[in-house]
């Protein structure tokens, strides 16, 4: 090779590698909340008020004819005189939440088919809990996985949260490939949404504010093991493969939707 070709040649370009989706799960609890369901709870504490019949309103509208819930509208945490504390919806999620999440994540891992000790570490996320530790660490002692599994929780990250922790644990994946290492991450989302019923339409009541939350959202967890393209056995067969993603904040839209932090976790 002369001079000229040596400070000529150009070096191929790296090539990403591959990521897998091995397994998916999902759970849901066993009750459903009806849009009626929502009426009937609204008006058992509030007096009428613009704000509440716009709400309402919006809720006949929204095209969802059920969603899933850990209980019914006459369970006792949306019952009392009171909406329930930050406290009581706290104890309320590490009972049910964690339920769930253990459900759903052993699912995923039954259709990868792998062995708990090939995890390498957990994404998770809510915006309906938290603490510390996570949900994730009572998730990860119920399901029995290696006490130096790495760790990763997402909250206050709302709707995006799914495709948050998608994006974090493909990120993660990568690194590991960097490193030539395997990497299999499970993947877990759960929103215990049902409970924060009285909260928002406190909220609704005393703020005079439209907040539609309270009538689209409800209650489930679901899980799935993403892995990169190394592997210590052989006969893993992927579901699907992730091609690429972005992120992108739209201007000005902190306030359409969210929950805020007071004494009633709303």
């Amino acid at each position: 090779m002369s001079k000229e070709e040596h400070h000529t040649k150009v070096t191929p370009p790296y090539q990403r590698p591959d990521l897998f989706i091995y397994g998916t799960g999902v759970e849901y609890p066993p009750y459903q909340f009806e849009p009626q369901d929502l009426a009937t709870l609204a008006r058992r504490f509030y007096p009428s008020t613009p704000a509440l019949e716009k709400v309402l309103t919006i809720n006949e509208y929204t095209g969802i004819d059920s969603r899933s819930a850990i209980g019914t509208i006459d369970h006792p945490i949306v019952n009392a005189k009171d909406p329930p504390s930050i406290a009581e919806l706290s104890d309320l999620f590490l009972d049910h939440g964690v339920k769930l999440s253990v459900a759903a994540c052993r699912q995923a891992i039954e259709q990868w088919g792998g062995d708990l000790g090939e995890i390498t570490h957990i994404v998770a996320t809510t915006c309906t809990h938290s603490a510390n530790p996570g949900f994730d660490h009572y998730v990860s002692k119920q399901l029995g996985l290696n006490s130096n599994i790495e760790k990763v929780l997402l909250c206050g990250i709302g709707c995006s949260g799914g495709l948050g922790a998608l994006r974090t644990a493909a990120n993660i994946a990568l690194g590991s490939s960097f490193r030539r290492k395997p990497a299999r991450v499970l993947v877990l989302a759960c929103e215990i949404s049902s409970t924060f019923v009285r909260s928002e339409l406190e909220s609704i009541h005393h703020n005079q504010e439209v907040r539609i939350g309270v009538t689209l959202f409800s209650d489930c967890a679901s899980a799935l093991v993403l892995g990169n393209g190394f592997s210590d056995r052989i006969g893993e067969q992927p579901l699907l493969e992730i091609l690429g993603w972005d992120h992108q904040i739209l201007p000005d839209t902190e306030k359409d939707l969210g929950f805020d932090v007071d004494p009633l976790g709303t």
